[in-house]
């Protein structure tokens, strides 16, 4: 004997039982044609054609929309973390050589150094414009190491780095600058702000804080064979 129930969730249940009222029996849950595969075990009782029925189904639960929204934007977070990690990793290296990807970064982008504060993504552009532009003519070669590559906290991820160059002068020189950029991700796995700290212009036997800017104008190097590292002997006595 089968009966069918109707309900708002399910558009059929259908309940096979036999003539035995104390059998327990299978409900199986149709929707749109389709079985759902929600089943239960009811109690059958009666006599003739008088039926009662005990027991209880669950209906198929509708999606929590609210937590599948946070579940697809966590993952979209860590797609974009990592994308930004690698490109970060990749590319960094070769900074003074050819334009970087943008597309790790927010518009409204925020860098920082120990002096200078600019925001939006094409302030940003041409920063490293002028970093390569710099780079390839005041030296003959230009390039970066990355130290390492870490991440303190969920959203920061933190890239240790040293710059060598060899001037454009007709003596033997060298440079390097060793630094530190702080790149911290928005919720959406995004870099809205780089920072860059520790700076410093090396070359022994003294060594100093500078500022990105700064940076770029001791890339232009002196037109005198004096070492620098007299120049910032100089200025701080």
């Amino acid at each position: 004997m089968a009966l069918l129930v109707h309900s708002p969730e399910i558009s059929t249940a259908k309940i096979v039982f036999n003539q035995n009222p104390k059998n327990l029996k299978r409900l199986t849950a149709v929707r749109g044609g389709d079985r759902v595969g929600s089943s239960v075990r009811l109690r059958v009782s009666g006599l003739g054609q008088n039926v009662t029925l005990y027991g209880q189904f669950s209906a198929p639960v509708k999606p929590d929309t609210k937590r599948c929204k946070e579940e697809e934007e966590r993952r979209n977070y860590y797609v974009n973390m990592g994308y930004a990690i690698r490109t970060l990793r990749e590319e960094f290296p070769a900074l003074f050589c050819k334009e970087p990807s943008f597309d790790i970064y927010r518009e409204d982008i925020v860098f920082k150094d120990p002096l200078n504060s600019f925001s939006g993504i094409e302030n940003y552009k041409s920063i490293c414009w002028n970093l390569r532009l710099h780079g390839r003519i005041f030296f003959r070669a230009l390039w970066i190491d990355i130290i390492s590559i870490s991440q303190p906290v969920e959203d920061v991820i933190m890239v240790r780095w040293i710059v060598h160059g060899l001037p454009r002068v007709p003596w033997e020189s060298r440079a390097r600058f060793d630094g530190l950029s702080e790149y911290k991700l928005d919720r959406n796995g995004k870099i809205f702000q780089h920072r860059v700290d520790n700076i410093t212009f090396n070359s022994p036997p003294k060594f100093r804080m500078i500022a990105l800017a700064e940076m770029i104008e001791v890339i232009g190097c002196s037109s005198t064979p004096k070492p620098t590292y007299f120049e910032a002997s100089s200025e701080e006595h």
